[in-house]
């Protein structure tokens, strides 16, 4: 039953919550301003614009007004939090001074705003106007945080500590740190003196002798011994498997994530010359770190350390202790399979299908041999690279499902460590083959899908939230990039309407999955959607992702991007994938059905992109090229000697 204090809290978070995303926002549309050199589209006038509160809008002036709105409705939201902690949470410390300090930062903050204005963007006061934007989204996350709380837990403060909180605090003022010096190489526009990464010219490694030259090296040296730093804390705080540190670990693992992120980020837009929507997502992406830190600052308040909290284990009971039935007698497997068994090879059979059909889709003809050969390969061993990595960290829930305990590192007969570093070796050879064998855009897109499978999804995600697949799911669809990064040096809308239809596509193919083996997650601890939210709801939400990818299919062929073969061909193929969800939602409980589904998915998807492929090559004459299956241009709107910028 809701209690009136309940009810209070839920408000509380909501409203704190809903400020924290508007503050992300807030922060990266900031970025856009300085960026795009909108900062002074209104003049000196504040907060007026050019003397008026609606003025005649030009694009400097619609960014920056936009700007000035956007805080003017977080600046509601803030006075909300603080208004209601004061009325209805006067008594508890732990709500009450987050909320009111985010209050006195809002200040703070609008003064240095107004400052900023008056005084024509002096550098000083922009990176103060920044550094106090982080702190009040902190205090705002902060404030969410705490009322999310168990109600045991809100009268007072945590007793006990995790043992690398005093580490995660250091790794939190590095960041921080990173950040601002961040946003002072951008505004002193200290991106141009060092052109090259991870180096700074070529082969140099020190940067030219000047000051600016010194603050960008700075800047990058702090933000690797950041990425360390993380990547230290993600080790040791998954070496101990206690469930107590199960949020801490999601935490840490999510935040590994986002700086890896935002390395990619940055390397990209160093090698590609400042851009300035790569600028724009370089900030975004630090801002989610700066999210992340100040999540797991909090969770290690909250976290006691392992050795304090769990009892000595008892010694488990050797693996072979149990053989599952009808497999004694057979021989052990050779180390060669065992490694092939690590890169999940039918897994990657239809991941390569989804590189190499792209392609085929491009403007540039047909892709020669060779090419198609090196993407082959350099596709298999990432994809084999990311698979055994996800292996190794999932050894410990795959030991307690059917389905998997019998893989080589649960088994015991490759080593945890053993099978981390081959596939660590497959993705770094993989990055090398498409660096030098393909090109850059196509290597970084291939490690960016890597990181995402193994850090976004399998060490955050997949652990903690029934939205797993759903946004990990993501990873699978990079493939269609990379084999259009492969072909043309750039990405195009195709491409992003390629991964569309495979983000789509993932959870009712996974769901299906989910639905046979949920005993399965269920003891493994994993929150798949039928196992937290039932069989009902998961077949509700497979039929509803099918009803969006169904139309997704169809359009390249009414835009003219392709002809009446692939029209057909996806017609008919989604109606039978329309079909088994509607009979599956029909069914009760779990039917032959769901394994019919999960089957005709991976089918599904090959023939879908064979069928463009095929369509291509046939004689149709079409009113769009491939690269423009949205009809937002013209089809020369690209010239191709620009390939290689974008």
């Amino acid at each position: 039953m809701r209690t009136p204090n309940s009810d209070s809290t839920r408000t509380l978070r909501r409203l704190a919550w809903t400020a924290t995303g508007l503050s992300v926002a807030l922060i990266t549309f900031g970025g856009i301003v300085r960026i795009t050199g909108s900062g002074m589209g209104c003049g000196d006038h504040w907060p007026r614009c050019n003397g008026a509160w609606f003025p005649p809008l030009d694009l400097p002036t619609a960014i920056e007004i936009s700007h000035r709105w956007i805080a003017a409705l977080l600046s509601i939201l803030i006075v909300a939090v603080a208004w209601h902690a004061w009325r209805r949470h006067r008594n508890n410390p732990r709500l009450l001074l987050p909320a009111l300090l985010a209050l006195v930062l809002l200040i703070v903050q609008v003064l240095l705003g107004a400052v900023t204005v008056k005084l024509e963007l002096p550098a000083g006061v922009v990176i103060a106007h920044l550094a106090n934007a982080m702190l009040l989204l902190a205090a705002l996350q902060v404030t969410a945080l705490r009322a999310a709380e168990p109600p045991g837990r809100r009268a007072a403060e945590p007793p006990s500590r995790h043992r690398w909180h005093p580490l995660v605090l250091a790794t939190a003022g590095l960041g921080f740190l990173v950040i601002l010096l961040g946003a002072n190489v951008a505004n002193l526009n200290a991106g141009w003196v060092c052109p090259g990464f991870p180096l700074c010219q070529g082969s140099g490694l020190l940067p030219p002798d000047v000051p600016l030259g010194a603050l960008h090296w700075i800047h990058r040296v702090l933000a690797f011994l950041f990425l360390g730093a993380v990547a230290f804390l993600s080790v040791a705080i998954s070496r101990r498997r206690d469930e107590a540190a199960d949020p801490l670990r999601a935490s840490v693992n999510g935040l590994l994530g986002v700086t890896l992120l935002q390395v990619i980020v940055a390397a990209t837009m160093v090698l590609q010359t400042l851009p300035q929507w790569l600028r724009a997502a370089h900030l975004l992406a630090g801002t989610l770190v700066w999210v992340a830190l100040v999540l797991v600052v909090a969770r290690s308040r909250q976290t006691p350390s392992e050795t304090a909290a769990e009892p000595p284990a008892s010694p488990e009971p050797p693996l072979s202790a149990e053989p599952p039935s009808g497999r004694a007698a057979e021989p052990p497997p050779s180390v060669f399979r065992d490694l092939i068994t690590l890169t999940k090879p039918r897994i990657i059979s239809l991941l390569l299908v989804t590189t190499v059909f792209p392609m085929f889709l491009t403007d540039r003809g047909m892709p020669p041999l060779s090419l198609v050969l090196w993407v082959l390969l350099g596709g298999y061993l990432m994809a084999g690279g990311a698979n055994a990595i996800n292996m190794w960290f999932d050894r410990d829930i795959d030991t307690r499902m059917v389905r998997t305990k019998l893989r080589p590192i649960p088994s015991g007969r490759i080593s945890p460590a053993a099978g981390l570093a081959f596939g660590v070796g497959l993705g770094a050879v993989a990055f090398f083959i498409f660096y030098r064998f393909v090109n850059s855009l196509s290597a970084w897109l291939a490690l960016a899908g890597l990181l995402f499978y193994v850090v976004i999804y399998t060490m955050w995600l997949k652990r903690s939230t029934t939205q797993n697949i759903v946004v990990g799911g993501a990873a699978g669809a990079f493939p269609p990039l990379v084999g259009w990064a492969a072909m043309t040096g750039r990405i195009d809308l195709a491409a992003i309407y390629l991964f569309a239809i495979i983000f789509y596509w993932t959870p009712p193919h996974f769901w299906a999955l989910a639905l046979i083996k949920q005993r399965d997650y269920a003891n493994a601890g994993v929150p798949m959607m039928p196992v937290v939210r039932g069989e009902q709801r998961t077949k509700v939400e497979m039929l509803l992702y099918t009803l969006f990818l169904l139309p997704l299919t169809l359009m390249p062929s009414f835009f003219g991007a392709l002809g009446p073969f692939y029209l057909v061909a996806a017609a008919l193929l989604g109606a039978r994938l329309l079909w088994y969800c509607i009979k599956l939602l029909r069914e009760d409980g779990v039917t032959p059905t769901a394994w019919k589904m999960y089957k005709y998915s991976l089918l599904y998807l090959a023939l879908l992109f064979a069928a463009m492929g095929v369509d291509r090559a046939l004689p149709f004459e079409r009113p769009l090229r491939a690269s423009n299956m949205l009809p937002l241009g013209p089809a020369d709107s690209v010239p191709a000697s620009s390939s290689h910028e974008h």
